[in-house]
């Protein structure tokens, strides 16, 4: 089993075929949500060709989020359909072919930031930190 695939949580937690399942749905939601930011965090740094902002996202997810070829091109469509990154071609050495740098628009900067200090300011809470580590050590019954 990889990473970015729904695992047990804990070395003893035996999940139902129904609980894979909703685990199996919920990560998935997760997953597309999470790569438009992730992508976003990525281009903050420098821009990057899709194939960099892959390895960004499977590092800083430490592979738990690792995402396929296609879907990081769907997602770059989408978040460049947003107008909140912008690219340009550039020519691959020695092949000729063509690459797409990506690049944070002015507009992507502020919706990023406007993101990390709203909606997902609560996780550098220690409320939550707290929260999450004590449903971590719960063992189900």
């Amino acid at each position: 089993m990889s990473r970015s695939e729904p695992a047990p949580a804990g070395p003893d937690l035996e999940l139902t075929d129904y609980e894979r399942r909703v685990l199996a749905a919920w990560t998935e939601t997760h997953k597309k949500s999470t790569l438009m930011l992730f992508i976003l965090l990525a281009l903050s740094e420098e821009p990057r060709w899709s194939g960099q902002i892959r390895e960004f996202i499977t590092e800083l997810s430490e592979a738990y989020l690792a995402v396929d070829e296609q879907s990081m091109h769907r997602a770059l469509r989408r978040v460049e359909g947003l107008n909140l990154i912008t690219h340009s071609q550039e020519s691959v050495s020695g092949t000729g072919a063509k690459r797409k740098i990506y690049e944070l628009t002015a507009s992507g900067e502020r919706v990023l930031a406007g993101y990390l200090h709203g909606p997902m300011a609560y996780m550098s809470t220690k409320l939550f930190r707290d929260a999450t580590a004590a449903a971590r050590r719960v063992q189900p019954s």
